[in-house]
């Protein structure tokens, strides 16, 4: 007799639980195409490039750096200059390292304006506020990584120099048309 006043429940409880999953889930898996093709104009990490998004997970990067710019308030100025992150961004990005925190800042443009064009005063400043920060900007709360080797520096400075960069070759393409 309990066994009849507690099955229907049971079958409620697991309806709705199917449901949030399959809606929450599996739906948008399905549904949605971006997930599934890059953005035009990203390209794959180079070996260099894919090592230093290993240090930069390593080191625990991004729990102060975002790589995401947001459609919000606080990110009006970023979506102002560089627009605003779309799913196919981070195609070649697994795991996903978007960062949920910003004591840093935001770092998926970073390539943009630390450009390779620059040279050797781009790669010189960023291997040099790796090693001091400080040396840079005096109240920097980022941790010294003057430990990493000559190499390490010169991928992490890849890395860094590739996020967002791919978008600028767009912005040329659009400009000859």
């Amino acid at each position: 007799m309990r066994y009849i006043s507690v099955f229907p429940i049971v079958v409620i409880l697991s309806f709705l639980f199917g449901s949030a999953f399959t809606g929450l889930v599996i739906a948008p898996g399905v549904a949605s195409d971006i997930v599934r093709a890059p953005s035009v104009g990203l390209v794959a990490y180079s070996p260099t490039e894919a090592h230093g998004r290993k240090i930069y997970a390593r080191e625990g990067c991004v729990y102060c750096h975002s790589q995401q710019v947001r459609n919000v308030k606080a990110d009006e100025n970023l979506v102002a200059a560089f627009g605003v992150s779309k799913a196919g961004d981070y195609f070649y990005d697994l795991p996903h390292m978007l960062g949920t925190s910003r004591q840093g800042p935001d770092l998926s443009n970073e390539g943009r304006v630390w450009r390779r064009e620059i040279g050797a005063p781009a790669r010189d400043y960023l291997i040099g506020h790796f090693i001091n920060p400080r040396q840079y900007n005096p109240n920097s709360i980022m941790p010294a990584f003057d430990y990493l080797s000559t190499q390490e520096l010169s991928d992490l400075t890849d890395y860094i120099q590739s996020l967002g960069a791919w978008k600028d070759s767009i912005k040329v393409a659009e400009a000859s048309l």
